[in-house]
């Protein structure tokens, strides 16, 4: 048996190594495809890569023919513009001018005049055609002097396609651009024809080989661009070589990787298969010991040695009646002295404190009541020990039904102790009530005759009743001593009553239960009489069910009792309305009438209450305060209409995302607050500004309008113990002012250094006002050069603030702050006068300041003033000009702005538009301003020299503006190298540190007065 057992484990090791041996040759082969692809996939990279190369190079000889076309067909233009403004102009001279351009341009083959093939061409229009291997530019001009006829000639030139892309090097071979192999391009050109014959430019031994090819579209002339490898196509893959070694290597160095970690992992499962064994049984011992927990509602709790935290688990939680924690690590001590009764809190404190604090107690077993929201209590037990590192560990359970008994079994003794003792007196008691019944049983009847009660005895079997002479009273049926049949008793009864009295009558005698009734009885003059019966089921000697009692006139009572139940009805109607009047003035005055949210003095009663919660507990809540961007733009153009129905969609918003138990408060026009009365994590107050920022960006349609309106929010957490909640709100609109300065439509959280940023702000605003006082703002001036000539032509005014702590600073320190005081027209007025001043004493020192440029505001532009204050001023026309921003004239309907800008036209002052690129001019609003000059950005200006597309930027920029008739200044030339180049683009005026810095009105008046021997030098 023992051989049998041995020869089937060596069985199923064979087995599993031939397992192992299959899957090692399945991957390896596996490993070997990977490297076969991976080696496929590396060519076609490598060809994609070389295509991408010639692509590139096929484009950029596309740019460079249409490039070196335009400059021909410039030649042409310039040519046509010297006959038409040459009225005089004769063969001779256009003879020479022609074999000059010919000269100097071999590409042109010849220059001639020719008649004019269609008389309604528009003047000076090139148009360029070609016939087999000639590219002519035909240009409308007028007639020559020595021409007879006074109708317009064609100026046209012809150009040698063979010569023009020779002399421009168009097809030459070059380098592909990206590959290490450095692979030169050979290039070819198709030119079709109409004829269906094309003209080849270039090699063409390359459409054999498979070329790239790309067509000229928008271009002046229509041709096709072929390219291929000089060496072609295989040459330039050979280089795949070397990486085909590599993949190789990698393949085989895998292939021994996976058969040696195949054996490890063989080795590492057998291990593993052992751990589980053992980790299984752990879990079965771990589900018995969870299982036994959940059957008996006991919780596990740990009060760390070191940080003295108390950490709960989930029925340790559910216990207390407290959510379960947000982290396996979270401190509840907090939480568990919140939860317990008042009476309890100073016992736990001091038992804590010698437990966990003091550590003089090793053992932890402590009763105390949890509140519950149905004002009863939970009876908890909590009982743990200290374990080998300090901890505290234990378990806490529910023993409720264990201290009620308790305390039922105390009070039933106490109970029937006193029941005994009142026994005894009840024994005493009852020899003498013997001898005070016959006593009470006169009284009774004395009593029943003065108050006219009646008795009655009915018989349930014979349906009768025995009446005395007061029940024939009571009922107004003449006496008899013969039982009372049931249908002449039911017959006095009131039609609407007898139903019911049957019914009573039927469950008194068949339940035995107390009959007690109210009847009414119509007597025979119509008159209603209200009787009250009461009486019990009563078993004679004889064995018989009887029904015994009395009967009196309760006719008074029943009619006080009704008047009573009207008015209380009547009162209890009054008092409800006077309820709903009351809510509703409470509500009215607590809330937002437009979007029913909370208003300001509602939250302003949360903020107290959470402030009066505070001083006992730790308290944790946060706060959003939201304001609408784009609100006004929305009441001005739409109305006020649009305004509320947007203030009520936002409103619907907040309530849609904001959870139950969270106010919603509408503060402002457009402005709310969010008091999230809990503890919240960053994450989830990120989570809802998130999710109302999204939402709010959705449109709102208003009557076919659609009405767009974002949302800025600050948030705000509370700190410390007690935290003060109206500076938690502050806390909160400081952050709101961050997401505004941020470009708005976003969210902020409030952190100290917002309000250090705040206080600073504060500070500076403080010491500008001062300063704008002690006249601490002066102006400095920073130079101005004509290009051609570098002659001075004038300064830029600059604000600087003469600090008494920091200095002088700049105006990027403080012009934002300026802004938000409201006293940009302010400095604005400063800066024109101080550079009026500045402007006469240059005149009386003899120096010639031809200009100076003044930063206008907004804010100035749009004063009502500005223009009788100009009017007041001594300015000479063109000796100041006010420099603009784009954004003051892109508002179409700003109509004041603009006739403002009219006015300080009129009155010889010149327009600028300052830093001009970087906003959103368009030529429409250039002919509308019509400005005297463009300063071009620096942004755009100082990457000239490295970066051609600036530099071709810029030439744009001038050209556009020459052609409107509008000088050019370029700011922030650096270098020499900056002033060449800028000279070349045709920019009109130089600015910068190349020349000079700002500087104060003494250091620049020994500039201008140095300037020529700085110019000699």
């Amino acid at each position: 048996m023992r051989k049998l057992t041995m020869d089937a484990r060596a069985d199923r090791r064979l087995s599993n190594g031939m397992l192992w041996l299959i899957g090692a040759a399945v991957l390896s082969v596996l490993i070997v495809s990977a490297g076969l692809m991976i080696d496929r996939q590396t060519a076609l990279t490598e060809r994609g890569r070389i295509e991408h190369g010639i692509l590139d190079r096929l484009l950029r000889v596309q740019s460079d023919i249409e490039t070196h076309l335009d400059q021909d067909i410039n030649i042409a233009l310039s040519l046509a513009d010297d006959i038409a403004d040459d009225g005089l102009l004769s063969p001779l001279e256009f003879n020479r001018t022609v074999n000059r351009l010919i000269t100097d341009n071999p590409q042109l083959d010849s220059i001639r005049l020719a008649p004019l093939d269609d008389p309604a061409r528009m003047a000076f229009t090139p148009k360029v055609t070609r016939d087999s291997r000639t590219i002519s530019v035909d240009i409308p001009v007028p007639p020559v002097s020595w021409q007879s006829s006074t109708a317009w000639i064609s100026l046209v030139v012809d150009i040698d396609a063979g010569r023009f892309f020779d002399h421009h090097g168009l097809l030459a071979e070059v380098d592909v651009p990206d590959h290490e192999g450095h692979d030169h391009t050979k290039v070819a050109i198709v030119m079709p024809s109409a004829d269906g014959t094309d003209e080849v430019f270039g090699d063409e031994t390359i459409f054999d080989d498979n070329p790239i090819s790309t067509a000229s579209v928008g271009g002046r002339l229509g041709y096709n661009l072929y390219g291929v490898p000089a060496d072609g196509w295989d040459a330039a893959m050979n280089r795949l070589l070397p990486s085909r070694l590599l993949v190789l290597a990698g393949v085989i160095a895998m292939t021994s990787s996976v058969l040696l970690a195949l054996f490890l992992l063989r080795e590492r499962n057998l291990n593993i298969k052992r751990l589980r064994a053992r980790e299984q049984r752990l879990v079965e011992l771990s589900q018995r010991f969870q299982l036994a927990l959940e059957t008996s509602n006991i919780g596990i709790w740990e009060i760390d040695a070191s940080t003295h935290a108390l950490i709960w688990d989930s029925r340790s939680a559910g216990l207390h009646g407290l959510p379960n924690s947000l982290t396996d690590e979270e401190d509840r001590l907090a939480d568990w002295f919140a939860c317990l009764h008042a009476d309890d809190i100073g016992r736990a404190e001091q038992f804590y404190f010698d437990s966990v604090v003091a550590a003089t107690v090793d053992q932890w077993d402590i009763s105390y009541r949890v509140p519950l929201s149905d004002d009863s209590f939970r009876y908890l037990r909590s009982v743990g020990a200290r374990t080998s590192d300090g901890s505290i560990t234990g378990i806490v359970c529910d023993v409720t039904t264990d201290t009620l008994v308790t305390q039922s079994l105390s009070r039933a003794k106490e109970n029937s102790d006193i029941k005994n003792a009142e026994l005894e007196l009840a024994l005493e008691e009852l020899s003498s009530r013997e001898h005070q019944l016959a006593e009470a049983s006169q009284r009774l009847d004395l009593a029943l005759g003065s108050y006219n009660c009646g008795t009655w005895e009915g018989d349930p079997v014979t349906k009768s009743a025995i009446w005395d002479e007061r029940m024939h009273q009571l009922y107004g049926i003449p006496f008899s001593d013969k039982p009372v049949a049931e249908h002449v008793w039911l017959s006095r009864l009131h039609p609407d009553d007898r139903g019911e009295i049957q019914l009573a009558t039927k469950r008194a005698v068949t339940l035995d239960h107390i009959i007690n009734t109210t009847q009414r009885v119509v007597l025979q003059n119509g008159e209603i009489r209200y009787i009250r019966s009461v009486g019990q089921p009563h078993i004679g000697r004889d064995g018989k069910k009887k029904l015994i009692g009395i009967a009196f006139d309760v006719t008074a009572d029943a009619l006080l009792a009704e008047q009573l139940r009207n008015a209380k009805a009547e009162a209890d109607m009054r008092n409800i309305e006077l309820e709903l009047a009351k809510n509703r003035i409470e509500f009215n005055a607590l809330h937002d009438p437009l979007t029913s949210l909370a208003n300001r003095r509602k939250l302003d009663l949360e903020l107290d209450t959470l402030a009066r919660n505070g001083n006992r507990q730790s308290s944790k809540f946060a706060i959003l305060h939201l304001d609408l961007d784009r609100f006004k733009e929305i009441n001005d153009t739409l109305g006020h209409a649009a305004g509320d129905a947007m203030l009520v969609h936002a409103s619907r918003i907040l309530m849609k995302h904001v959870p139950r138990g969270d106010l919603v408060a509408r503060i402002g026009g457009d402005e709310f607050v969010v008091l999230a009365r809990r503890q919240t994590s960053v994450d989830e107050l990120a989570t809802l500004a998130n999710k109302i920022i999204d939402e709010m960006r959705q449109p709102l349609d208003f009557e076919g309008f659609d009405c767009r309106c974002g949302v800025s929010i600050g948030v705000a957490q509370s700190q410390g113990a007690a935290p003060d909640p109206r500076k938690v709100l502050i806390n909160a609109d400081i952050a709101l002012y961050q997401a505004k300065e941020k470009g708005r439509n976003c969210y902020e959280f409030f952190t100290p250094d917002l309000q250090a940023n705040i206080v600073a702000k504060k500070r500076m605003a403080d010491d500008m006002l001062a300063g704008l006082d002690r006249d601490e703002f002066i102006v400095w001036y920073q130079p101005q050069f004509e290009a051609s000539s570098m002659q001075l032509c004038g300064a830029e005014a600059l604000i600087r603030w003469r600090h008494p702590d920091r200095g002088i600073l700049a105006s990027g320190n403080f012009l934002k702050v300026a802004e938000d005081l409201n006293v940009m027209a302010r400095i604005d007025e400063l800066v024109l006068q101080t550079a009026l001043k500045d402007q006469m004493r240059w005149t009386a020192l003899g120096m010639q300041v031809p200009r100076i440029s003044v930063n206008v505001s907004s804010k100035r532009l749009h004063d009502d003033n500005l223009i009788d204050q100009l009017k007041g001023l001594s300015i000479t026309p063109g000796s100041i000009c006010f420099e603009l921003v784009e954004s003051i004239f892109l508002d179409d309907s700003d109509t004041f702005a603009s006739e403002n800008i009219e006015r300080i036209k009129a009155l010889g002052i010149d327009i600028e538009i300052d830093d001009f690129g970087t906003g959103h001019t368009s030529i429409v609003s250039l002919l509308k301003l019509k400005p005297k000059r463009l300063k071009i950005d620096r942004q755009l200006v100082m990457p000239v020299t490295v970066q051609p597309q600036e530099r071709s930027l810029v030439r744009n920029i001038v050209e556009i503006a020459r052609s409107l008739g509008i000088e050019t200044v370029a700011e922030g030339v650096e270098t020499h190298e900056h002033a060449g180049i800028l000279r070349q683009l045709g920019c009109d005026y130089l600015q910068g540190y190349a020349f000079a810095k700002p500087l104060s009105f003494e250091d620049f008046t020994r500039f201008v007065d140095r300037l020529p021997q700085r110019k000699a030098s």
